[in-house]
């Protein structure tokens, strides 16, 4: 098959394109492309990040209400937590694809968002009124319902606004502020932990105090997050800036609604599979590591109950801290599967040290280097995906689903979290998780060079001997895959 020249149209099922590699456009003006990406940053990133923090901290706040005595004054086994803790994610994965579908088919985004999270901000301060591990039960199948889809929406959202190579740099605000959540409520625990006045107990002024608040933010997404990037675009400068990025974005969009052939190219791309794979086993890692901190710090490492919440802060920050550098030099240097297997070395050090060792300090130091893969690898891995994946539907359907089968984890690292003090299965099986991402990561980032390396060829001699069903998105001969 014969490769026109960068500079032609190309015309696939009505798809209508203008060739030219991702990379090969130089901005028009780089500092009003700054400026107007910067506005982009200071009304979406805030925003877009508080709102994740809250999701974060209404998910895990039940691990800091166990500390708080929330199980022993509701008669709940450990058993009966992890099954609480499992639970919320009959609800959160099935809604994860269809809630992304159905989130670009709103015409105000706003609306859908807001209320998704009004609800589950309401069944988070519900909490405070359980009575029985059946109505916990109830109350977090209600939290996975509502929140479920939040996080494939956001990232969608974003890629809407972003060019690939800038959204390690944005998913790396999101996951920084998941960091903070589990911070800020290891910090109301402590807090919590000596309060002593009133009706309530302790760990029932973690729920009202974070629903409140959660509550309070809806506000802020219901009248700040705008319909479109074109809402934002004010001036003559920007509307131009804003036509050269689209140009330069041209193999990464499409003007095309809906097509359920996008939907089965995402299913059959190879790029799918190895990033749910990544997002499984990282968010066991991720799951397992926020929710159950607290816990090993009390029970494993002997800290009393004051002590093991702020003593978990420090670890958190630490990951956000890593998250964001790790991202800024993803970005930079177009590279995300060498920076998920790197910062894994750091993690499967921790988990390895958890298990051979028993100082207790040892331990905690193990903690902080765990802090390399938390975060990290879960949020370079949405951005690898999100970058690689057009065009448009094809990329928000890829998204969704690997939110929905990454996170099954969240409903099984709860379950080989069980057995305390020592939680010796859950870190082995941890440890494992993590070498299996590192391996897929590489072999990834293998496969996408040699197929760069092919593309370029392709471009060069002119002829296609790619055998590929078709010529437009990422299985355009001039589409550029970040590594």
């Amino acid at each position: 098959m014969e490769v026109t020249s960068s500079s032609s149209i190309l015309r696939k099922n009505d798809y209508k394109i203008e060739t030219e590699p991702i990379d090969s456009f130089n901005p028009i003006d780089q500092a009003a492309e700054k400026r107007l990406v910067h506005k982009f940053d200071w009304r979406l990133m805030p925003m877009f990040a508080t709102m994740y923090f809250f999701s974060s901290l209404d998910r895990s706040n039940i691990g800091n209400a166990k500390v708080a005595g929330m199980t022993a004054d509701l008669g709940i086994s450990d058993v009966q937590y992890s099954n609480v803790v499992s639970v919320l994610y009959a609800t959160y994965l099935p809604v994860m694809l269809p809630g992304v579908w159905f989130m670009k088919r709103c015409k105000k985004p706003r609306y859908y968002m807001a209320g998704m999270m009004f609800c589950w901000s309401l069944c988070s301060l519900f909490t405070l009124f359980a009575k029985s591990y059946g109505s916990l039960i109830a109350l977090r199948l209600l939290i996975g319902l509502f929140e479920g889809s939040y996080f494939s929406c956001i990232a969608v959202i974003t890629t809407d606004y972003y060019l690939p190579v800038e959204l390690g740099r944005r998913t790396a605000y999101f996951f920084a502020s998941s960091s903070l959540a589990s911070a800020f409520g290891g910090l109301i625990a402590t807090g919590i932990t000596k309060i002593t006045s009133g009706n309530l107990k302790s760990w029932q002024y973690i729920f009202l105090i974070e629903g409140i608040l959660s509550c309070i933010a809806v506000a802020w997404l219901f009248f700040g997050l705008p319909d479109s990037p074109d809402q934002l675009i004010k001036t003559d400068e920007e509307r131009e800036v804003y036509k050269d990025r689209e140009r330069r974005r041209i193999l990464y969009t499409d003007t095309n609604g809906f097509e359920f052939k996008e939907v089965l190219a995402a299913c059959t791309d190879y790029k799918t599979s190895f990033s749910v794979v990544i997002q499984f086993t990282q968010d066991i890692c991720l799951y397992g590591f926020s929710t159950f901190l607290p816990i090993i710090l009390k029970s494993g490492l002997k800290f009393n109950s004051l002590q093991a919440q702020y003593l978990s802060v420090p670890v958190y920050l630490l990951a956000g801290i890593i998250f964001l550098i790790a991202a800024e030099i993803s970005d930079r240097k177009k590279i995300r599967g060498p920076i998920i297997a790197f910062t894994n070395i750091f993690g499967i050090t921790g988990y390895i040290l958890l298990l051979a060792v028993k100082n207790n300090a040892v331990k905690y130091f193990a903690c902080y280097l765990i802090c390399f893969s938390i975060y990290t690898g879960t949020g370079i891995n949405e951005s690898w995906l999100a970058s690689n994946t057009s065009p448009r539907f094809k990329r928000y359907t890829a998204i969704g689903l690997n939110q929905t089968l990454g996170n099954v984890s969240g409903a099984i690292s709860p379950q080989v979290y069980r057995k305390s003090p020592d939680y010796v299965l859950g870190h082995a099986f941890t440890l494992g998780c993590l070498i299996v991402s590192s391996i897929c990561s590489l072999i990834c980032s293998w496969l996408l060079h040699k197929r760069n390396l092919h593309n370029e060829k392709v471009m060069e001699t002119g002829v296609d001997d790619r055998n590929r069903k078709r010529d437009y998105g990422d299985d355009s001969p001039e589409f550029r895959f970040i590594i």
